[in-house]
C-alpha cells in the first residue's frame, strides 16, 4: 500500500510500507540505521519522529527520481561515503580508517590499529564536531585528519574538509506520515493520502553554494588542507549546475579545489534491507571558477525581463 502520486520513500531506511522485523524495531526504537542513534528527523517541537529519509521529488514517482532529504541516510554502510574519500585522497598509504566514537574511543582504536597510518574522522557521533570563528561561527561538517604512529604517540600529518548535504522540503507529508505510522502500527488503513511536500530549491543558492565558498575560503589558506569534498544527492547537484552553469574540472583534489562526489539511491530492495547508495560520479572544480560563476552567471535578458516585468504590473 502507497500513496499514489506524490510520497514518501524511506522512513528509518525502509520503504514506508515495509513491516518486516527489522522495519518494525527502528519504527519503535525511532533510531536511525545508518548512525546508530535516535533519528533527527522530527516536527517542530520534537513531540514526533517521523524519520524520513528521502521522498518522491515529482508527482509520479520513478527510482531515479528519489531524493535523499536527510543526510545522515549518506552515512549508509559504515559511512562508505566517507570512507570513499578518503580513500581516493590516502588510498595509496593504506590507511587506517577509524569513524564512530567519542574522541577517547578514537584515540583508543588508533593506538591499537596495525597500520602506521590513521585517518581519524572528526564530526558528528564521531570525536568531536569542529568549527572555527570567521565573521560568525562557522561549523565544518568532517575534518578527516591523517596521522602517523610513532613512538611518541600520533603525529597529525595534513587533513581534508568534507561537507555533506541533502535538501530540505517545503509543506509537508504529515498526513502521509500518520498514514504509514498507523499502518506500520497494524492499525486498519484503507488508503495512504498523496503527500503535501515540495523541495526548497532555493536553498541551492541562498545558503548552500555560500556555505561551500566560506568553508572552502577556509581551506584553501591552511597549510595541512589537501582537498574539501563536497558530497549529496545528485539530483541536488543537477541544480547547482542550474546555477552556476557550465565550470572546467580539474584532474584532481587539492585545497584550492572542491570535489564533488554526488549519490543516488539504486532500484527498490526487498522488505528488510535498505537500498544501495551508488556513486553517480567525481568532479573537481576550482574554487576560484565556482566563485566566479556564483557571482556572475546572470542571464543577459535577465535585467530587462526585470524591468518588462514592473512596468507591466499595473496595467
Amino acid at each position: 500500500m502507497r500513496a499514489s502520486k506524490r510520497d514518501i520513500v524511506e522512513i528509518f531506511g525502509f520503504a514506508p510500507n515495509d513491516r518486516s522485523p527489522l522495519a518494525s524495531h527502528h519504527w519503535m526504537t525511532q533510531t536511525c540505521p545508518f548512525v546508530k542513534h535516535q533519528c533527527t528527523k522530527t516536527n517542530h517541537d520534537n513531540s514526533l519522529v517521523y524519520g524520513t529519509c528521502s521522498v518522491s521529488n515529482g508527482i509520479q514517482r520513478t527510482a531515479d527520481q528519489d531524493i535523499i532529504i536527510c543526510p545522515n541516510r549518506l552515512y549508509a554502510n559504515n559511512y562508505a561515503t566517507i570512507r570513499a574519500v578518503a580513500n581516493e585522497v590516502w588510498g595509496h598509504l593504506h590507511p587506517d580508517v577509524i569513524i564512530g566514537g567519542t574522541l577517547e574511543q578514537l584515540k583508543l582504536a588508533a593506538q591499537r590499529s596495525r597500520s602506521n597510518n590513521i585517518v581519524i574522522a572528526f564530526g558528528k557521533n564521531s570525536g568531536r564536531e569542529i568549527g572555527v570563528t570567521s565573521n560568525g561561527q562557522m561549523s565544518m561538517d568532517w575534518i578527516l585528519q591523517r596521522y602517523t604512529k610513532t613512538s611518541y604517540g600520533l603525529r597529525p600529518e595534513d587533513f581534508v574538509g568534507i561537507e555533506v548535504q541533502s535538501i530540505d522540503i517545503t509543506g509537508n507529508y504529515r498526513e502521509t506520515h500518520e498514514a504509514y505510522s498507523n499502518y506500520a502500527l497494524g492499525k486498519a488503513v484503507t488508503i495512504i493520502p498523496d503527500s503535501g511536500h515540495g523541495l526548497n530549491w532555493a536553498n541551492v543558492h541562498k545558503r548552500l553554494i555560500p556555505q561551500i565558498i566560506r568553508k572552502g575560503n577556509i581551506y584553501q589558506e591552511s597549510e595541512r588542507c589537501v582537498g574539501f569534498y563536497f558530497i549529496l544527492p545528485d539530483i541536488v547537484y543537477k541544480k547547482f549546475e542550474e546555477v552556476l552553469g557550465e565550470i572546467a574540472t580539474v584532474s584532481q583534489h587539492s585545497k584550492n579545489v572542491v570535489s564533488i562526489m554526488t549519490y543516488a539511491l539504486a532500484a527498490e530492495s526487498q522488505f528488510g534491507t535498505h537500498r544501495d547508495l551508488n556513486l553517480v560520479r567525481t568532479a573537481h572544480h576550482r574554487l576560484a571558477d565556482i566563485k566566479e560563476a556564483f557571482s556572475h552567471n546572470t542571464g543577459s535578458d535577465a535585467p530587462a525581463l526585470l524591468d518588462s516585468l514592473l512596468c507591466s504590473i499595473m496595467k
